[in-house]
């Protein structure tokens, strides 16, 4: 299960420096161990199987350091949450991506009376690089906006799990123990297969269900070169016509594609990336009005409306918090 929460600088207590001290001492702590096991496919991915019955109601406040999970719950139902954020309802179907580049704590609920059978997969960085640098704050949207604390880099997103989905992770926990070469490919292809059905479900959830055309090669590259030149240049003054002429791409494709790509609308993200790189200044010294010039914003008054709403502070407190 996901170790969830928000950083937490001033504790004095030894922390653990890799998140599988961290999931090993939650499994102990709650007398899992017996129920648990643990699979491993080089150093690239992970695999906990954890079949328990919750004979009570149990809270527990674990923490970690920085993890990219999915974790599919076959049975059991509770709650999970970041420190600062709104509880994840889970239960039986539910699959949650999970991901944070920092030290975290949180607080997880699990109901009584009922089975646990959960499958938690971890993805390491160099596995994430190979398969296009995946992250979860380029999925966007409202769906992590309650649970997630996106500002802090730390990502707790629910989704209903699409029956391909659950039949992985119920061949994972029923898969015989059979060490060797055969087992490391088994469980590296289902972890990429799972891994890649879940952000798929999770950016169907974001779009209300409808399902867009996939895009083409062609149209993949022009997408992400777009997603470039926001990034590169993100003071210019961009249109979706502009960036449409830039890219060589229609512009219903190239809505379409940001969409697609990471689940945020061309605005957002073009707005998104502005406020970072402005929060980024403020940090650095510059004071509100030179950011705000800077990032591309020349009205004052609608920056710091838009720089509230997405960091949740004006600029003018944002370096004293």
């Amino acid at each position: 299960m996901p170790e969830t929460g928000t950083r937490d600088p001033g504790t004095k207590t030894e922390r653990p420096d890799h998140w599988q001290a961290s999931v090993d001492n939650a499994i102990d702590q709650q007398g899992w161990r017996a129920g648990t096991r643990m699979m491993r496919s080089g150093e690239d991915v992970t695999v906990y199987t954890i079949d328990s019955f919750m004979e009570e109601d149990r809270v527990f406040r674990p923490e970690g350091p920085e993890t990219f999970s999915l974790s599919v719950f076959l049975e059991g139902r509770g709650t999970l949450s970041v420190d600062g954020a709104s509880p994840l309802e889970i239960t039986h179907g539910s699959g949650v991506l999970f991901a944070s580049n920092r030290y975290t704590r949180g607080e997880n609920s699990l109901q009584g009376g009922s089975r646990l059978r959960v499958v938690d997969i971890r993805f390491e960085p160099p596995l994430l690089r190979k398969l296009g640098g995946v992250s979860l704050a380029r999925l966007g949207g409202a769906v992590m906006s309650e649970n997630s604390l996106p500002e802090q880099d730390i990502f707790l997103i629910g989704f209903r799990a699409p029956a391909k989905l659950l039949s992985i992770a119920a061949s994972m926990m029923d898969r015989p123990a059979s060490p060797g070469m055969a087992e490391d490919l088994f469980l590296y292809s289902k972890a990429v297969e799972a891994l890649g059905i879940a952000i798929d479900a999770v950016g169907r959830q974001q779009t209300n269900g409808l399902r867009l055309k996939p895009l083409t090669e062609p149209e993949s590259r022009k997408v992400h070169a777009a997603i470039a030149l926001i990034e590169e240049r993100f003071s210019a003054d961009w249109t979706i016509a502009r960036l449409s002429r830039e890219v060589g791409l229609n512009e219903r494709r190239l809505k379409e594609g940001f969409r697609l790509t990471i689940g945020k609308s061309i605005h957002a993200y073009l707005r998104t990336t502005r406020i970072e790189a402005a929060a980024e200044l403020i940090s650095a010294g510059a004071n509100v009005t030179e950011a705000a010039l800077a990032v591309g914003f020349e009205n004052l008054s609608h920056f710091s409306k838009v720089f509230r709403a997405e960091k949740g502070v004006l600029p003018s407190r944002y370096g004293a918090v």
